[in-house]
């Protein structure tokens, strides 16, 4: 909403989200945009009318800091056309990722800094970031994979993966209606998925030990299921896959017997109790839920919330490696309160050959918008549509599912 007021003011050339926030962080301390204007002063002047600020903490002519409404600290660089593509890459940041960068400038003999990239007192001309990274003979590194963490050298050899699109998502799993704590009913929530775009959506109330959230009793599964029966005839092609987050009980087991889990289309096992396990019995809990033939996925692997409650203590790399040994997914749990599988475990499940789903745990129509943070950080772990589960087709959606039944 702020870049979108800024960018009515007509003295900008161009402007850009920067900062972690360009980086797509799960959590962001403030908020840097940089701008290319024709005016500064006139651009300051606009950005300090902005309805939204409670603070204007700095003004100058090449910078203009503000304390939003939120709490947020939002703080705006101006600089000329021709040093708007080193300054985007330089507060885009990270600062390992930086370093990095003009140490390779270095070493070619090159200056590299947020003025410009320079061969003794010349400035070497980029048009962008694109020109930026070629002209340092590097395929382009997205503003997500910053971080240093071997995506230099990757980017050296032309190994950089295609990185997951919100367009590339077909279809969306953890789906609260109101037959347990969900706002909406399922024929809404479904409704709202196809008018996405979405080729299917998975419903999965809370299970039966789910008390607090309604959840689903052996009657209840079975007038759910007669309803998806109705409704997937109605919405034909749109697909409503029938599903459950079974809780993982603290013994590793999954709620409901064998026969109840087998009516399923797809189950995800989650944690909703007994966070303070220690680590080995935490991990040892969730290995064995994933050993369950019915269980599909792990959901929010960790149980954090962010800026609220810390993940409980768990051996996630051994929880990753069961799950590739036996077939199953994990969650990324795209609430903006999760972002759970945190990006740096996406890395890890991607090298194992381990299928994220990004799922939106939605209770309400507006939540399954949420699967683009999701899409953020899978970026973020350096995700192709073929890492993600529901990037799949309707078509092979039916089919993984029944093969892993």
């Amino acid at each position: 909403m702020l870049l979108e007021y800024l960018k009515r003011d007509k003295s900008i050339l161009s402007i850009s989200i920067a900062g972690s926030l360009r980086r797509g962080n799960e959590t962001v301390k403030d908020i840097d945009i940089l701008a290319a204007s024709k005016n500064p002063e006139k651009l300051g002047g606009h950005f300090t009318s902005y309805e939204r600020i409670e603070t204007v903490t700095a003004n100058g002519e090449t910078k203009v800091s503000v304390v939003l409404k939120s709490g947020i600290n939002a703080d705006l660089r101006i600089v000329t056309s021709a040093e708007y593509p080193y300054a985007l890459h330089h507060f885009t940041g990270s600062k390992e990722h930086n370093t990095a960068m003009r140490g390779r400038a270095k070493d070619m003999g090159l200056k590299m800094n947020e003025y410009g990239l320079f061969r003794g007192e010349k400035n070497i001309k980029c048009a962008n970031e694109e020109e930026l990274f070629a002209t340092l003979k590097l395929q382009f590194i997205e503003p997500e994979l910053r971080e240093n963490m071997g995506e230099i050298q990757a980017a050296e050899k032309n190994e950089l993966p295609k990185l997951v699109e919100e367009k590339d998502v077909r279809g969306i799993f953890h789906v609260h209606t109101n037959f347990s704590d969900g706002g909406e009913t399922l024929e809404n929530m479904a409704r709202a998925a196809r008018e996405m775009g979405l080729q299917y959506i998975g419903i999965s109330d809370h299970s039966r030990s789910a008390y607090y959230a309604g959840g689903l009793q052996i009657e209840d599964i079975k007038k759910q299921h007669e309803l998806i029966d109705k409704l997937n005839k109605k919405l034909k092609p749109f697909h409503i896959f029938k599903g459950i987050e079974a809780d993982i009980l603290p013994d590793g087991s999954l709620d409901y017997d064998e026969k109840t889990l087998a009516r399923f289309d797809f189950v995800i096992a989650a944690v909703h109790s007994n966070f303070n396990m220690p680590a080995r019995e935490m991990t040892a809990r969730l290995k064995k839920a994933l050993q369950n033939k019915y269980a599909t996925m792990l959901a929010h692997p960790t149980g954090r919330l962010l800026l609220s409650r810390e993940p409980y203590a768990v051996n996630l790399e051994e929880v990753i490696d069961t799950a590739a040994k036996f077939g199953k997914a994990v969650e990324l749990n795209a609430n903006a309160h999760r972002l759970d599988l945190d990006w740096r475990h996406c890395i890890y499940a991607k090298r194992k050959g381990v299928k994220i789903a990004i799922n939106p745990d939605a209770h309400q129509i507006a939540g399954l918008r949420d699967v683009s943070f999701g899409v953020k950080i899978a970026r973020k772990g350096w995700l192709s549509s073929e890492d993600c589960l529901n990037c799949m087709s309707l078509v092979r959606m039916k089919e993984y599912l029944a093969r892993n039944k």
